[in-house]
């Protein structure tokens, strides 16, 4: 086989490998952790809620923006100008003694957020060769996989044993934030004088059919995703399951084999073959999982939610990809990439509010069938490729 030139022991992958780590390592640090702190605040519920909505709603507001922006001065100082105004931000979360105030931290994390993850699907993309552009996504996308397997129970286990030090906790988040900013100092641009030339528009990116089509289809697994990691400790124990932290660490470890073989295997028979199998496997594990009864059953359909949703991102990304030219390539990935928060969202806020009427069994099978209809949009409308 010829060789690409391309290294996973290079410097520029390595960087930036290990800044996507820490820099999910500092905002999954504090997730688990922000809900119990704006209570403390005096939040209520559905304020808890906007704190979580804030920074969702500016991520996404802006994303596509900054992905015009990472196309026309570079992926590295939209990536640097991102993850330096995140890390920053942290350090606010120690003043803060009001909700109000909160809803304000929350929204400039998100700008800092959009700014660093539009760039950053830009650059691996320009970094990962043509004929292995799915392996090489699907490697880089496990930095993201292994942080959230580390870094939640980390910020629990402080919280814990500091008695609630919340801003002990805000001032490591930061720390862990700024070596991330120290990795992406050290990477070299890669993108070239082609990729900056001005390019479509936001709104003729986004028309295009595998642009559109992976967006709705990235939407529709983000909001399964948002239901189960959202209403699942309150499903299993109404099921008798007390111990549903098994269903976590089994959805890690299926995460983490997906995407090692679904990236690769795209490559070589087309992203369609791939995708389409995938997105049928989350389908049936949100059956499944609005009928189980026991702990045992709940891994199965962990191992099913993971394996079928760890191959979404990689595939479909490198998908957006192939069909983009090269300068409209930050615009079409901050586009694509603001459907994962969507979809969070959309999922938490619309099916927990069917829910709450209908049961959390019902909620799944919902789930399932938007899945279900979507493959079957997607399936009609991408072409399959010719390897």
């Amino acid at each position: 086989m010829q060789d690409d030139g391309f290294r996973y022991l290079s410097r520029n992958f390595i960087c930036l490998w290990a800044a996507n780590f820490l820099y999910f390592g500092s905002f999954y640090l504090l997730l688990p952790t922000l809900s119990p702190y704006a209570a403390a605040l005096g939040a209520s519920t559905f304020q808890v809620g906007l704190v979580m909505g804030f920074f969702t709603f500016a991520s996404v507001t802006i994303r596509p923006q900054c992905g015009v922006m990472a196309g026309i001065y570079g992926r590295r100082p939209v990536m640097l100008a991102g993850v330096g105004f995140f890390s920053l931000v942290f350090f606010l979360y120690a003043v803060v003694d009001d909700v109000y105030v909160l809803y304000a931290v929350r929204a400039l994390h998100g700008l800092g957020h959009a700014a660093f993850l539009a760039a950053a699907a830009a650059y691996i993309a320009d970094l990962a060769p043509v004929e292995r552009r799915g392996e090489v996504i699907g490697y880089y996308s496990l930095s993201n996989i292994i942080s959230m397997a580390v870094f939640p129970a980390v910020g629990v286990a402080w919280m814990k044993y500091s008695q609630d030090d919340f801003t002990g906790l805000v001032w490591g988040g930061g720390a862990i934030a700024l070596v991330a900013w120290a990795f992406v100092a050290g990477l070299q641009e890669c993108s070239t004088q082609e990729s900056r030339r001005p390019g479509a528009s936001l709104r003729q990116v986004a028309v295009r059919t595998e642009v559109w089509a992976s967006s709705l289809a990235l939407w529709s697994g983000a909001l399964c995703y948002g239901v189960v990691i959202t209403f699942l400790p309150l499903f299993a124990p109404s099921r008798g399951i007390e111990d549903f932290g098994i269903f976590f660490s089994v959805y890690a470890v299926s995460t983490v084999v997906s995407r090692a073989v679904a990236g690769k295997l795209s490559d070589r028979i087309g992203r369609k073959k791939v995708i389409v199998p995938f997105m049928l496997v989350m389908a049936a594990a949100m059956i499944f999982l609005a009928q189980v009864t026991s702990v045992w059953e709940l891994a199965v359909a962990g191992a099913l939610f993971g394996f079928g949703l760890g191959a979404y991102f990689p595939v479909l990304n490198a998908l957006v990809v192939d069909h983009t030219p090269l300068r409209d390539r930050g615009t079409a990935l901050g586009f694509f990439t603001s459907f994962m928060d969507v979809g969070i969202a959309s999922g938490a806020v619309v099916l927990g509010f069917a829910g709450e009427y209908l049961g959390y069994d019902a909620m799944f099978f919902w789930g399932a069938g938007i899945l279900f209809l979507t493959v079957f949009v997607f399936a009609n409308a991408v072409k399959s490729e010719r390897k």
